[in-house]
């Protein structure tokens, strides 16, 4: 899939799932959401777009985190920051930095 495709998928999927979403509190229920199901299926192209999805959320990030590990297999949030946003994101931003993702 060409980056610009994706990137407009993906974009269509995240309005999606916020609207699917609504105000689920719990992130299985709100990870169950079709959209959500869709960009796990995007596999690896999915990523970039998710670290810049996570930079663009700024100060609230939404969680794209249960995607990004499920797709890359990393986990570089550290047990002391779980269940923090801002630092979660913050390590996934480094990681992907690490990675060489650009976005």
């Amino acid at each position: 899939m060409a980056a610009q495709e994706a990137g407009i998928k993906f974009q269509s999927l995240v309005d999606a799932w916020r609207l699917e979403r609504g105000a689920k509190s719990s992130i299985t229920e709100a990870a169950m959401c079709p959209a959500y199901q869709s960009i796990l299926g995007m596999g690896p192209d999915a990523v970039p777009l998710l670290l810049k999805q996570l930079k663009s959320d700024g100060d609230k990030p939404d969680h794209w985190f249960w995607a990004l590990k499920a797709i890359s297999g990393a986990d570089p949030v550290s047990a002391n920051d779980r269940g923090n946003l801002k630092r979660m994101a913050a390590a996934w931003l480094e990681w992907g930095s690490l990675q060489g993702y650009a976005w």
